[in-house]
């Protein structure tokens, strides 16, 4: 009986054999995809451009503003913009470029601190609530719906007026309610990935939980997590500013746009470019990490794949 051979392009692609001429495909880790992806998105690309402009002028802040952002009657007071002044002076005649490339440190500072805290406490948290169940998930599940059930700018308040308005302080507050979403996130992912196959051969040989917690199960969550942590960003920012228009938040004379707007409101009609010049910072700011957090959630989402 004879013997069909099956040609190559019968043949699975794994088990054709690559000619002398020909070159073995690049291989591209899921990283280094979402990059690609993230890098042809231009709204994210506009995202992580304004942000780096915002990063640059953060840093340069503290070694140089134009002049010093506590320094009054540089000029007459509501000073529109100028040569000297581009963007004008405030109700006080302090600079507000200086005072705006200063509260550019305080904004990144208070997101980037208060997302990192909060995902540390809710990957934390949820990893736990995930993989050991029980008991466990169950008290850390009711932790988390009662505390949906709270208002978060109430406990923030409480927790400003007992402990104070320092930037550390505000980074706490806001922590202390940011981290229930990321929780739930990654005791989402920890329940789905928990019962894979990788895990459970992971457990057959012997694995320690901490090891297959931080090896297998958080790495392969890592995705959503960080789209997660970049929208806590903005989010804490923006909370931040509200506080500051309170009068809760970062204690002057640090230049908060939070509270840069909240000076200026009662001059808007005759000095308009207080509150817009903080105002439009702040929007920039928050723009470019919801374009940065859309773009990294459609270049890690597997269904966005061609």
């Amino acid at each position: 009986m004879a013997t069909v051979v099956p040609t190559a392009l019968e043949m699975p692609e794994e088990l054709q054999v690559v000619g002398a001429g020909e070159e073995l495909p690049e291989q591209v880790t899921l990283w280094q995809d979402a990059w690609r992806r993230l890098t042809r998105n231009r709204m994210a690309v506009i995202g992580l451009f304004i942000i780096a402009i915002f990063v640059v002028t953060a840093l340069v802040s503290f070694v140089w503003t134009p002049y010093p952002t506590w320094r009054q009657a540089l000029g007459p007071t509501y000073q529109g913009p100028t040569l000297l002044h581009p963007f004008g002076l405030d109700d006080y005649g302090r600079d507000l470029l200086s005072r705006v490339m200063g509260g550019a440190a305080i904004a990144l500072g208070v997101g980037v601190g208060a997302s990192t805290l909060a995902s540390t406490i809710g990957i934390v948290l949820g990893l736990v609530a995930g993989f050991y169940r029980g008991t466990i998930d169950w008290g850390i599940s009711l932790l988390i719906n009662i505390s949906y059930g709270v208002p978060d700018l109430l406990i923030a308040l409480i927790l400003v007026v007992l402990i104070g308005r320092g930037i550390q302080n505000i980074i706490l507050a806001i922590s202390v309610t940011a981290w229930l979403g990321m929780a739930r996130l990654v005791r989402g992912q920890t329940l789905a990935l928990r019962e894979r196959e990788f895990v459970e051969a992971a457990r057959s040989i012997g694995t320690k939980n901490l090891k297959i917690l931080t090896r297998h199960i958080l790495p392969n969550a890592l995705g959503p997590i960080v789209v997660q942590a970049t929208y806590l960003v903005p989010a804490a920012i923006i909370f931040e500013a509200f506080l500051s228009l309170l009068g809760l938040g970062i204690p002057p004379p640090a230049p908060s746009w939070g509270s840069m707007a909240s000076e200026g409101y009662k001059a808007l009609q005759i000095a308009p470019h207080i509150v817009l010049v903080p105002c439009l910072a702040l929007s920039l700011t928050v723009l470019a990490f919801n374009w940065v957090g859309d773009g990294l959630r459609d270049a890690i989402d597997p269904r966005m794949r061609r």
